[in-house]
């Protein structure tokens, strides 16, 4: 009987915990549409983050908003709160991430792989996000460079500027 009663709490603390983690999914994949765009406050709704279209198809710009498939972004789940990029021109088995040079502020899209580069959180709330991964850590933000062509993207000391507040849509 004892033994019954053990497995049954077992049990019944095994379900429950898988249902956590279930509404914990669901909550993250039904935070975002299937396809977004992302656009910043400092570019602007004519902008939005885009893939080099050159052959290598790994380096990414700010470009003029169009029907491309290198702007429909996916954010998919990761757990524990973190997010993976894609873009439909990349497909499934490219995500943005973080080169790894030690200067670490140069995005590109990859293999997909279990790299902190490639987990971004998304923070803020609608109409305003930060994009930060965790190799860079909490202090280093997706942000534009302020160069005057303003296509540009770095990984940069995070703060209150426009080209640091996505748009998500």
């Amino acid at each position: 009987m004892k033994l019954n009663r053990k497995f049954s709490l077992m049990t019944l603390t095994g379900v429950l915990t898988l249902v956590q983690l279930t509404n914990v999914a669901l909550a993250e994949s039904a935070m975002f549409p299937a396809e977004v765009r992302l656009q910043t406050k400092f570019t602007g709704s004519k902008k939005c983050l885009d893939i080099v279209n050159d052959g290598a198809n790994n380096q990414l710009n700010m470009a003029d908003c169009d029907n491309f498939s290198g702007q429909l972004w996916s954010i998919k789940p990761a757990g524990q709160g973190a997010y993976r990029l894609q873009t439909q021109f990349t497909g499934s088995n490219k995500c943005l991430d973080i080169v790894n040079d030690g200067a670490n502020n140069q995005l590109n899209m990859a293999n997909c792989g279990n790299f902190s580069g490639q987990l971004w959180s998304i923070t803020g709330k609608q109409g305003s996000y930060r994009l930060q991964t965790e190799f860079t850590g909490k202090n280093k933000c997706l942000d534009i460079v302020n160069d005057g062509t303003n296509n540009q993207l770095n990984m940069t000391d995070c703060g209150n500027f426009t080209g640091q507040m996505w748009k998500i849509f």
